[in-house]
């Protein structure tokens, strides 16, 4: 019985609402035969004698050309590998990122390595390693400088 009385309140619920949609088109109706027709667009003439520009197209700008990616070192390509390392870095702009690098080359200042984040051959300064890295191999952690003296 609760259910026959929920679909009876639901019914009149939708019958109500339908009134009212009805109600309102109709209104509008009438306003719209009360205000007259539509109004008409200016022909090029009436344009012309209110001074109106016609809008130009804006300049397209060139295609953007996309320039190849630069061919893997032979590092990459002959799988050359000192060993893989993550470390927290600072670019030259301040941004800081996480880093996990495949090192192919190592000096005392630079690392060279395929970067897995980016998925391309960096160099990354080791004096803008944020604090000490870790030897994803052995899970050792030491400084920049001991590891480059030691894997050089």
């Amino acid at each position: 019985m609760d259910a026959f009385i929920a679909l009876l309140v639901f019914a009149c619920g939708v019958a109500a609402f339908v009134m009212m949609v009805r109600n309102t088109n109709a209104k509008g109706r009438a306003l719209a035969e009360s205000q007259g027709h539509k109004p008409e667009l200016l022909s090029p003439k009436q344009r012309k004698s209110l001074k109106l520009k016609e809008s130009k197209p804006k300049p397209t700008k060139p295609a953007k050309t996309i320039t190849p990616k630069p061919a893997t070192s032979r590092a990459m390509r002959q799988g050359w590998s000192i060993g893989q390392v993550a470390f927290t870095y600072e670019d030259s702009a301040g941004d800081v990122s996480h880093r996990t690098v495949t090192v192919h080359s190592i000096t005392a200042a630079h690392m060279k390595g395929e970067c897995h984040d980016r998925q391309a051959e960096r160099t990354f300064r080791l004096d803008r390693i944020i604090g000490d890295l870790t030897d994803c191999e052995t899970g050792e952690i030491m400084s920049p400088t001991k590891w480059a003296r030691r894997n050089s």
